[in-house]
This record gives C-alpha cells, sequence and structure tokens, in this order.
C-alpha cells in the first residue's frame, strides 16, 4: 500500500507511464477494432475475444483518465460476451457464462447479474472449465447476490481448501476471511482478509517478469466481493483502509521500443479496488 503522500498524486501518472499505456492502449485497440466474429470459424471464442478486448481497453483508457473512450469500450463487452454464450455449441464448456457474470459483475449491468446468477447455480461444475477463477468461487458470489448467504458459507469449506493449493493461482488465503467479513458485516474480518489478498496480489505483480497484465492493474477477487457486499448493503471499500497501490510495469513491446532499458519499469498509480468497477450501468 502507499502512503498518504503518494495517495495526493493517484490522478497524476507520469509521463514516461502516459507513453506506455497509450501505447499498450493502441495495440489493444487495434486488435479490437480489426476482430470481427460474426465471420469467424470458432465464434463464440472470437465474440469472447470480443468482449475481453473491450474490457482490457476500457480499463487502460480509465487507468489514463480517458472516461469518454473508457466508457464507450465497456458498453461494448456485455453484447459481446452474451453472444459469445449464444454461439457456444460445447454443452459441458460454461467458461463463456462465467465471463458473462463477470464481466456484468464488473461493470455494473445489475440485471445481466440477475439473469446469470440464476443461470450459474444449475450448471454442473466441470472442474477443468473456468474464467480465471474456479467455477465454484462464481456460484460462491452468485448466491451472495441473491442474498442466500447460508448457501454461499456452505460452500466456504471447499473453496478455503484451495487456499493453500500451490497449483492453485486465484483462490489464495485470506479469500474465506473477506467472505465471512462480507456475510458478517465484520470490519475487521473484512480488513484481515482483504489485506491478505492484497498482500499476494501486490507480491505477485512486484515479481512479474515481462508488462503486467490487466487483471494486475486491481484486485478482482476484493472487487467482486466489495460489489455483491453493496447488494448485501455492506460497505467493504469503507472497512478495508487504503486500496492503492503504486505498481511498476516493463514496456509491453519491448521490440518495438528499443530506446527503453531491459530493466526500465514504469510507476503506475493505482486503486486496487477502481471507481471504474463500482458503478451501475444499464
Amino acid at each position: 500500500m502507499i502512503g498518504p503522500f503518494l495517495r495526493k498524486k493517484m490522478k497524476q501518472l507520469p509521463d514516461d507511464t502516459k507513453q506506455e499505456l497509450s501505447l499498450q492502449l493502441q495495440s489493444v485497440l487495434r486488435g479490437h477494432e480489426s476482430s470481427d466474429p460474426a465471420s469467424a470459424v470458432k465464434k463464440a471464442w472470437s465474440y469472447n475475444g470480443k468482449a475481453g478486448g473491450g474490457f482490457v481497453g476500457g480499463l487502460k483508457a480509465h487507468l489514463l483518465g480517458d472516461s469518454l473512450l473508457s466508457e464507450q469500450l465497456f458498453a461494448q463487452v456485455i453484447p459481446n460476451a452474451r453472444m459469445a454464450v449464444a454461439e457456444n455449441t460445447v454443452s459441458h464448456d460454461n467458461r463463456y457464462q462465467y465471463a458473462l457474470f463477470c464481466y456484468a459483475l464488473l461493470l455494473g449491468y445489475h440485471e445481466q447479474v440477475d439473469e446469470s446468477a440464476a443461470v450459474l447455480l444449475v450448471l454442473d461444475i466441470v472442474k477443468d472449465i473456468r474464467f480465471g477463477a474456479p467455477p465454484e468461487f462464481f456460484a460462491l458470489l452468485a448466491h451472495l447476490w441473491r442474498g442466500e448467504t447460508d448457501a454461499a458459507i456452505q460452500m466456504l469449506n471447499g473453496i478455503e481448501k484451495l487456499e493453500n493449493k500451490k497449483s492453485e493461482f486465484y483462490i489464495q488465503p485470506g479469500l474465506g476471511t473477506l467472505v465471512r467479513g462480507v456475510v458478517n458485516n465484520a470490519p475487521s474480518l473484512m480488513k484481515e482478509g482483504a489485506r491478505l489478498l492484497f498482500d499476494k496480489h501486490l507480491h505477485t505483480t512486484k515479481y512479474f517478469r515481462t508488462a503486467l497484465e490487466s487483471n494486475h492493474y486491481y484486485c478482482e477477487p476484493v472487487t467482486l466481493l466489495t460489489i455483491v457486499g453493496r447488494k448485501l448493503g455492506v460497505d467493504v471499500k469503507a472497512n478495508i483502509g487504503d486500496t492503492t497501490a503504486l505498481l511498476k510495469t516493463k514496456t509491453f513491446s519491448p521490440i518495438d521500443r528499443p530506446e527503453i532499458p531491459a530493466k526500465k519499469k514504469f510507476e503506475v498509480p493505482v486503486d486496487l479496488v477502481p471507481s471504474c468497477f463500482l458503478t451501475k450501468r444499464e
């Protein structure tokens, strides 16, 4: 976490960071704009990629302070994610449903969250099919969104077993504590769980060997639980303390930027629970 002095600078990106993030955004936009899922052979995969491009582009635009472009790109995510679900022909592959649910939560499309939550809770959980998080976590979020806290708590034992599993990269120590804090509106548990998740998140970004990826610029599990907490009337963000951090990223394309020293890192001040994901959109 970064202190009060640096927090005052949150709105000011260093000039070299602006240039780097702008180049990254331009790269995302080129791929996003040239994508034509309707003519693709693998339509579900292509529509999901189009949704992801809009999401990543919107986040990069948000980091650069371009709220207009950010909203334009975010507005394209749900329609493409819905098309990915519609075009999926593999009955046991639920990753597109998970993606739609996750994007709807993060982008504040509550009617879509309602619809997706109902769908997720009747799907078979296929262990090797996931969208970032394991499917059990999305089912837990769906229960919480619907106010079914007892059902969510019943799922926690299985999820908490994953926290110390070496091969598990998403469920980390602190998640179960944060969930219990949200369910019981217990500030101390919320803060303890979030701190553990933030510490692991920042450790990962610190030792990442290439340019940071979009999911590094925010802490997804804490952000998602902040969103479902609001639905339950719990203000998670107010209870977990400082959510700002100063990340450092390498250039995303060393070949195209030979003037950048190999060890050069760009400072990126962020909010790990960003405002762009705490906004209701319809």
